[in-house]
């Protein structure tokens, strides 16, 4: 079972101003909304902060129900309260040729190969290069977007771009480094292709980064 879930961070609150500085803390606020032993199963959640001039939306797709009340009580209006919802209804329903409108914060990058060792990770910089990389990874995900070679079926741009820094400390060893996770904000137009694929990506994400909120496709009708 799958569940979506939703929450409106209260950005006058100081727990909710620091999630929303600082991914790696909102990282580990999602995890805590689940028992420990949801992590050693394997479980893959996906997240995304939504930022506009109004509010601060949190999405969470996640294969259990979270529990969300500590977040609520910290850092939320007690107006709002959480919602969450089975997803796989709504997944049930993708059918081919179905066309959507879509969000998705993403970590475009590439690896460079290095003899004798794993390839180095680069981001994508320009826009061009980032709606190049969706556009390639588009298929395998179950969805067009139109082609590069085809400006102008394109049905999808980069509507925004941020590099997120923060501090992350190794397990283990205990010691900090600084992390840049460049993220890249796709909007658009999308065709479902193949189902299967499509709904993995749903609920496994694209791309890297799923950690720090990246990955997780949002859906409306047009």
């Amino acid at each position: 079972m799958t569940w979506f879930s939703a929450l409106q961070l209260n950005p006058q609150r100081r727990h909710a101003r620091r999630y929303i500085a600082d991914p790696q803390s909102l990282h580990a606020a999602v995890l805590n909304a689940f028992p420990p032993q949801y992590h050693h199963d394997g479980g893959r959640t996906l997240w995304r902060l939504d930022a506009s001039d109004l509010d601060y939306m949190l999405y969470i797709v996640s294969p259990d129900a979270p529990d969300l009340s500590a977040l609520h009580e910290s850092s939320s209006w007690a107006q709002t309260p959480p919602r969450s919802t089975e997803y796989d209804g709504f997944l049930s329903r993708l059918r081919k040729g179905q066309k959507w409108e879509f969000r998705l914060r993403a970590n475009p990058v590439k690896a460079i190969p290095r003899e004798g060792q794993r390839g180095k990770i680069v981001p994508y910089i320009t826009a061009e290069q980032q709606l190049r990389w969706l556009v390639d990874r588009s298929p395998r995900h179950g969805f067009s977007i139109g082609t590069m070679a085809e400006p102008e079926s394109l049905t999808a741009f980069v509507t925004g771009k941020a590099d997120r820094r923060f501090t992350r400390r190794e397990a283990g060893s205990g010691s900090r480094h600084t992390v840049t996770l460049r993220q890249a904000q796709f909007d658009g137009a999308l065709v479902v292709e193949d189902v299967a694929a499509f709904r993995k990506a749903l609920t496994d994400g694209i791309g890297r980064g799923k950690a720090y909120g990246c990955g997780l496709m949002t859906l409306k009708r047009g």
